[in-house]
């Protein structure tokens, strides 16, 4: 049985309407090591990211909050389309990379149902 609190928090994991983490990490497992997604990575999302990427850690990674973190982002698709952001933390640096993940217009997966996972190792 749940808790209120448990919900709570499940509730403050997500941001968007579709699956939950537990889901959506699954299916990022799922597609890990198929050649697709790996070229979809290559030629698709990591030219997409790159140019972001100093302006996510300016936003949220501030060298007011630079501290060692850890943590993970997936990032699901449903219907060939950008669905939403979950995230195993609820760390303010989590969250504000989540939120701005979720502002992102991404690339069309390369599969309907498809889930990317995004580990995080931050150190200042």
């Amino acid at each position: 049985m749940l808790t209120t609190t448990a919900v709570t928090l499940a509730l403050m994991f997500q941001s968007g309407s579709g699956l939950a983490y537990g889901e959506a990490l699954s299916r990022a497992d799922k597609y890990k090591d198929d050649p697709k997604s790996q070229e979809w990575r290559q030629q698709k999302m990591d030219p997409f990211l790159k140019p972001k990427t100093t302006a996510l850690f300016d936003r949220c990674y501030s060298s007011s909050l630079r501290r060692r973190m850890s943590f993970s982002l997936v990032v699901s698709f449903k219907d060939g389309k950008f669905d939403r952001v979950d995230r195993d933390s609820e760390d303010q640096v989590a969250v504000c990379m989540a939120e701005t993940f979720a502002e992102y217009k991404w690339p069309t997966p390369p599969h309907p149902d498809f889930a990317e996972k995004f580990n995080l190792d931050l150190a200042p």
